[in-house]
């Protein structure tokens, strides 16, 4: 449509662009520190590609191509890491004896832990951020598409060899010693591969959001993927420094780290509070997200949540808490004013959150419900967190720590999958069915409390963290516990078998099937190579599909 007093109306067609408060460009696109031209950096992102379709997946440089394997490959690992915690909780139900090898026990305890956050939750809201930052910020392409490419290859990699070295008997406090070496070096890969992701993503965030956008502009979900990536350069460095000083010391002395049977301590405060804070943060930006579209307004108070999400990111950083080289740091002031402090974040965000759905009659949809029951498992989960470190509770290292894991890491993977039902027409260009997608997320949340309340209440009586004890009497509860991790993986592989089939069978969902506020709605479902068919305006709201529903 013709301009109007400086400003462009957006036609209702698939790849609207330019809406109500965007002002024209008048400079053009903006800057990008991509290698390569936007258009032809990845010949593979056509539809059909002359190079074949295993070669332009390979090869490919395309953002949302790279996305969803990230996806699909941390998926499959979250069931796995949820079938080892099913297999767990059998085991320690059980009152005729173990069926699991023992000296395979702790490995398993491990492999569930690191598998559950590197290679499930942490690549899945990363691979979810790889597709939607750079559309929800209006960037061409994704900073340094062939960086984010090679960080799937070297984290998939990685994660293979880490498998392959906990399957020869190789993870901490493993009996053979080549494979311990390769554990080491497989898990340096993976961390890798995410390092390499995150600067992807936190460059694109900073350097190519669409002219006018300031960064307190940004959408929630963005603004969270910043600060999880930011604080993932922070603190996982840390732990690659550590993993190089164990395959030095396990490989040329073995005199300084325990050799095979010490090298678990020195890296087990990646998986524990408060550093896993850091790995849910993205909860509270998708909820942010969702809440405001399904309510049919705006947020009610969008610098308050942006607030509280960079707090939960400082309140993640747990690179100090390493017992083994400060003996005691449960107790230290820092530590505990710092559990003390994490429910606060959550509590905000779900405060604005229900002062928005007060004031209007939301619409039930999965992404809804998934976001809102993320969100209340990681409050859960920081709540349990808080009494964590009193000492007359007598919690540490029990399988407390465990629960305050599951609600917290498992809040994650609930607010990711509640990000592809919301993002799945976006991806495919079909509708999925909401209906069943609905259920799903109600099934989740009953599992993941029944996976994880279970083992509050053995942390209370004091069953040992990580091991399995014949002798506490608490086998129906930690039965209880393997069945909810059971239900967890079926949904997990139920959500993907129903996006699969709309993507497959859906009708068309157009561009914006929700009513959608950010930019990513803006354009065509799948969106094209370039993301945008044309230059994006400046922007002057955080929600600028919303300025154009109420402008016209």
């Amino acid at each position: 449509m013709a301009p109007r007093d400086g400003c462009v109306e957006s036609a209702a067609t698939s790849d609207r662009l330019l809406v109500a408060r965007v002002r024209r460009n008048p400079v053009g696109a903006p800057m990008t520190i991509t290698e390569t031209r936007p258009e032809t950096a990845d010949a593979g992102d056509s539809t059909t590609d002359p190079r074949g379709v295993v070669v332009g997946w390979v090869t490919t440089g395309d953002h949302k191509r790279i996305g969803r394997l990230y996806i699909a490959a941390s998926l499959a690992f979250i069931a796995g890491a949820l079938v080892i915690s099913c297999l767990l909780g059998f085991e320690r139900a059980s009152t005729s004896g173990t069926f699991l090898r023992a000296d395979s026990i702790g490995q398993l305890f491990s492999l569930s832990s690191i598998g559950a956050v590197f290679l499930g939750v942490v690549p899945l809201l990363i691979g979810i951020a790889v597709y939607v930052v750079p559309l929800q910020v209006g960037a061409r392409t994704i900073a340094y598409p062939r960086a984010a490419a090679a960080s799937f290859w070297v984290w998939l990699i990685g994660s293979g060899m880490l498998i392959v070295a906990y399957a020869a008997n190789g993870g901490p406090g493993g009996g053979k010693e080549s494979a311990v070496d390769l554990f080491t070096l497989a898990y340096g890969l993976v961390l890798l591969g995410l390092l390499t992701a995150a600067v992807c993503v936190a460059s694109t965030v900073l350097v190519l959001r669409a002219p006018g956008m300031r960064l307190e502009m940004v959408p929630a979900f963005t603004w969270a993927s910043l600060v999880q990536a930011v604080m993932l350069l922070l603190t996982v460095p840390v732990l690659l420094a550590n993993l190089i000083y164990l395959y030095v010391d396990h490989r040329y002395a073995r005199s300084a780290f325990g050799g095979n049977f010490g090298m678990g301590a020195y890296i087990a405060w990646a998986t524990r509070q408060p550093q896993t804070y850091l790995y849910a943060v993205p909860v509270l930006g998708f909820v942010a997200e969702v809440v405001p579209v399904f309510a049919r307004a705006r947020l009610a108070m969008h610098s308050v949540v942006l607030f509280a999400i960079g707090l939960a990111g400082l309140l993640g950083f747990g690179a100090f808490t390493q017992a083994q080289f400060a003996a005691g740091y449960s107790h230290q002031a820092l530590n505990i004013i710092m559990s003390l402090a994490a429910p606060v974040p959550p509590l905000l965000v779900l405060g604005v959150c229900a002062l928005t759905l007060r004031a209007h009659r939301p619409k039930l949809a999965a992404p809804l419900v998934f976001g809102l029951t993320a969100a209340v498992m990681y409050l859960a989960g920081t709540a349990m967190g808080a009494f964590t470190f009193f000492p007359k509770l007598h919690l540490v290292n029990t399988v407390w720590e465990e629960a305050h894991f599951d609600y917290v890491v498992f809040g994650g993977l609930l607010a990711g999958l509640g990000a592809l039902t919301y993002w799945a027409p976006k991806m495919s260009g079909r509708l999925v069915a909401d209906r069943r997608l609905l259920g799903l997320g109600l099934l989740g949340f009953v599992a993941l409390a029944a996976f994880a309340l279970p083992q509050v209440i053995n942390g209370i009586i004091h069953q040992p963290l990580a091991t399995v004890d014949f002798t506490t009497g608490n086998e129906p509860l930690n039965l209880v516990s393997g069945i909810g991790a059971v239900v967890l993986a079926l949904v997990v592989l139920g959500v993907a078998a129903v996006i699969l089939n709309g993507a497959r069978r859906g009708d068309e969902s157009g561009a914006d099937p929700w009513g959608g506020h950010t930019l990513e709605w803006a354009t065509t479902s799948p969106p094209p190579p370039a993301n945008f068919s044309q230059p994006i305006g400046v922007v002057e709201s955080e929600r600028p599909l919303l300025d154009q529903q109420e402008g016209s």
